[in-house]
């Protein structure tokens, strides 16, 4: 199953794009405009997920929050909106598709009125049904399988074929008229059609384990295959903006060309994959409220952590996520979500492309650094030929005891490890006898006697009585000791003294302060850019060179090297590039769609802050004790009243214990 692992999280994205994304597109826009858009989301996608490839899995650890770890906490609160907002979404199409099949008679029957943005039901109460209904399967212990996402890529293949099939054989525009009308009318409407396109494709690269290329590959043009031959499909079987304003075109165009039979299949299939996807996305939102109430980041109370002892599901976690995906698809247009989606997708792209570039510029403590950097340089010497035939008759022995050894019924005991000198050792001279040495350092051929298990006791004894004895000589012994381990150092190691080794510069506070200006004009001059794309102010130019000098000041600072990440697929050189390319593309995509979802992402971004900057709840009073309670409040074993001193008056007051209960 390595390969579901590897493809897994495409899975989502594809399903969206074929499903929902590509359909929606190609109704609105022409299919020059929908062909182009499909490239620029591809182009801008295998950016960010190129730029995403060196990223590397935090480790939790308990600290203390920083300003620098704002960046770090947007990413993981827009992923959950992102999330939430697909799993709504996947409510959303599938009441619509049922609605669509019973012919409005099931909105009528659950009172529902119509949505006059793509025609869908509201309020919708079906799709809030499915997520309550998929949030118990979670709560009572349903977990994400592999053969659920066998069955979502089964279904996307069958739904490819069958669409292009039979849209191949019913369309009413010829392939050569087609291509003779290949225009675009607005560069602007192309922009807009690809930030709607935008999570149809993979943005975060998984980390693969072998056959990089190949599934990289797959990755890649995979969608823009299937994409781009299902939106050629669907502007030959309609005219311009037959089918805009409906929820799933998909299913619909079958209508308008009079195949009755292929409706019920489209809409079987919708139906099918939208509901499975809900099981691969809100696993996702549940984890990522776990990990917010850990240690690491104290966002949540500890309590949304709680597993039952039964299933060892995070109930109130999955409680959580599910309500607040049910209150989205409840309340919110489709129109509204699919542009909040990609909007949220394309902010955390820019996010990720910031974090990256800041943390491979800012100074790390490396260990080594002063040995880097110093003018010393060990190596081992190379062995003297005179000394071949002892060594040869030292292994020899060494190997020859070894193997007695395992015969032995009674293991060998080491004693006394802190007085080496009591250790008896046997070493061959170059004339082949044996002479014993009572004072040994830092050598291999230890020998030690065999201790009787039985008289184990008994030697101890007299082994301390050795070791008293032996505590006299150990002030005349010191001068000898440090000889040896001079001599032995001399025989096996040589000291050279070189040159500069290792001239490498490394990054200080002062590369990650410019670096961190660098990203702020980046940033700057990205909005810039967005505001000439809309049309609101003409600064073209200075953004551009903005964009130019913080590319150039950010490469020639020097890079840290715990951040250069073995998987990572960009080099060195090319990392600022993408990172500030993904940053401008990314901002000037969202600008475009942006203007009409800005309440909902400056709600969460301002909620998510609120949050992020309140105290935090694993010291929180009334959870547990602060240091200053502690070191006032004494409390005796024997009595229910404990004294709290005041150190300015040296009054003792007496103060009733307080027992602290963690919710």
């Amino acid at each position: 199953m390595g390969i579901l692992q590897d493809f897994g999280s495409s899975l989502t994205h594809w399903s969206f794009g074929l499903f929902i994304l590509i359909g929606l597109a190609a109704s609105e826009y022409s299919g020059a405009e929908t062909v182009l858009c499909i490239l620029i989301s591809a182009i801008v996608s295998i950016i960010s997920g190129l730029c995403s490839s060196s990223a590397k899995e935090p480790q939790e650890h308990y600290r203390k929050k920083k300003l620098s770890d704002i960046v770090d906490f947007l990413i993981v609160w827009l992923d959950i909106l992102m999330n939430l907002v697909a799993g709504a979404t996947c409510a959303r199409l599938a009441s619509a598709t049922v609605d669509y099949i019973s012919k409005g008679h099931f909105r009528e029957f659950l009172f529902g009125m119509e949505q006059h943005s793509l025609g869908e039901p509201w309020p919708d109460v079906l799709g809030v049904t499915i997520i309550v209904v998929v949030t118990l399967l979670f709560m009572m212990g349903l977990e994400k399988s592999s053969a659920i996402s066998i069955l979502i890529t089964v279904t996307l293949i069958w739904t490819f074929i069958f669409f292009n099939i039979v849209g191949s054989i019913h369309t009413v525009i010829k392939f050569r008229k087609w291509c003779e009308t290949f225009r675009v009318h607005s560069f602007r409407k192309v922009l807009r059609a690809a930030a709607k396109c935008f999570f149809a494709f993979v943005h975060i690269f998984p980390k693969l384990q072998n056959n990089n290329c190949i599934k990289m590959s797959a990755i890649i043009f995979t969608p823009l295959t299937f994409y781009t031959t299902t939106a050629i499909i669907f502007s030959m079987m309609t005219h311009r903006n037959e089918l805009i304003g409906t929820a799933i075109p998909l299913v619909q165009v079958f209508e308008s060309r009079d195949v009755d039979w292929a409706r019920p299949i489209m809409a079987a299939s919708t139906i099918f994959v939208v509901c499975l996807i809900l099981t691969e996305v809100l696993p996702t939102v549940y984890n990522a409220f776990v990990k917010l109430a850990s240690k690491e980041w104290r966002i949540f109370v500890p309590s949304i952590q709680y597993r039952t002892a039964g299933t060892g599901a995070p109930i109130l976690a999955i409680f959580a996520a599910g309500s607040l995906s049910a209150i989205l698809a409840f309340a919110c247009p489709l129109s509204h979500l699919i542009k909040l989606l990609n909007t949220a997708a394309l902010l955390k792209c820019a996010f990720i492309s910031c974090q990256l570039i800041y943390s491979r510029y800012k100074p790390e403590i490396n260990y080594d650094y002063l040995v880097h950097n110093s003018n010393v340089q060990y190596s081992k010497l190379q062995k003297n030929p005179s000394n071949l035939a002892l060594q040869n008759n030292l292994n020899w022995s060494t190997v020859k005891e070894k193997v007695q050894n395992w015969f032995k019924k009674k293991p060998y005991y080491i004693h006394r490890l802190s007085s080496p000198k009591n250790i008896i050792s046997q070493k061959l001279t170059p004339g082949g006898s044996r002479i014993e040495e009572k004072e040994c350092l830092l050598l291999d051929d230890y020998n030690t006697r065999a201790i009787n298990l039985d008289t184990a006791e008994d030697s101890a004894s007299d082994l301390e009585d050795e070791s008293l004895a032996c505590t006299d000589d150990e002030n005349s012994s010191t001068s000898t000791d440090i000889d040896i381990v001079v001599e032995e150092y001399k025989e096996g190691l040589k000291v050279a003294t070189v040159g500069k080794f290792n001239e490498n510069r490394r990054s200080t506070r002062f590369t990650s302060t410019v670096v961190t200006f660098c990203i702020i004009l980046a940033i700057t001059s990205s909005i810039c850019m967005a505001l000439y794309i809309e049309r609101v102010y003409s600064i073209y130019w200075p953004s551009l060179v903005g964009l130019i000098i913080s590319v150039l000041v950010i490469t020639a600072m020097p890079q840290n090297g715990a951040d250069k990440s073995k998987e990572a697929i960009l080099p060195s050189i090319l990392f600022p590039f993408f990172n500030v390319s993904s940053i401008v593309l990314n901002i000037s995509l969202s600008s475009t769609i942006f203007i009409d979802i800005w309440q909902g992402v400056v709600f969460w971004t301002l909620a998510g802050l609120l949050l992020f900057w309140r105290c935090d709840c694993c010291t929180c009073e009334g959870l547990f004790r602060s240091p200053k309670v502690h070191n006032q409040i004494n409390i005796t074993p024997n009595s229910s009243m404990s004294v709290e001193c005041n150190f300015k008056d040296n009054i003792p007051v007496p103060v009733t214990d307080t027992i602290y209960i963690t919710r």
